[in-house]
């Protein structure tokens, strides 16, 4: 279970790694189609909705690196409680995901159900872009599960000297 949950983290960061390196190629055209005058109707809503995407997929990846938003206040003052202020961190952030992952899917499931478009001229189903929620969530549970599984504890990318 812990292989999958890793798989599934890294091919969650590989996809918002390459939607990042892929919204380049629409921006760039955007930015030059409108200095010549002729502006697009889809990058705007094409390269937002990759940004969703980009954001929620990374969520493994961003727990995995430490670079998830933590108060570090109390461990700092008493190190010796950081392992059980971790694990309320864990608990905290799986329940959270749970929550992501439950409000997310309803949002899917209602868009989809109800045929829901978006109000712009490309009518894209609303389902596809609010996809990005469930899953990021997803990501986020199992990258924490599999933290509290193996042991592995939060690195604090933001300390200086590490």
């Amino acid at each position: 279970m812990v292989y999958l949950a890793r798989l599934f983290g890294k091919i969650t960061t590989a996809l918002s790694i390459f939607l990042m390196i892929l919204l380049c190629v629409p921006i760039t055209y955007e930015a030059v189609a409108r200095a010549f005058g002729a502006p697009t109707i889809w990058v705007f809503e094409t390269t937002l909705y990759g940004f969703i995407f980009l954001g929620f997929l990374g969520n493994a990846l961003a727990v995995k690196s430490g670079a998830h938003f933590r108060v570090t206040l109390m461990t700092e003052r008493f190190p010796s409680t950081k392992p059980y202020f971790d694990l309320f961190a864990h608990i905290m952030t799986l329940l959270f995901a749970i929550l992501i992952i439950t409000a997310g899917g309803y949002f899917v499931w209602y868009s989809y159900s109800s045929h829901i478009l978006s109000a712009t001229l490309l009518e894209i189903p609303l389902w596809i872009p609010q996809l990005a929620i469930p899953l990021g969530g997803l990501g986020l549970f199992l990258q924490t599960l599999v933290m509290v599984i193996t042991g592995e504890q939060f690195r604090d990318v933001h300390m200086a000297g590490e």
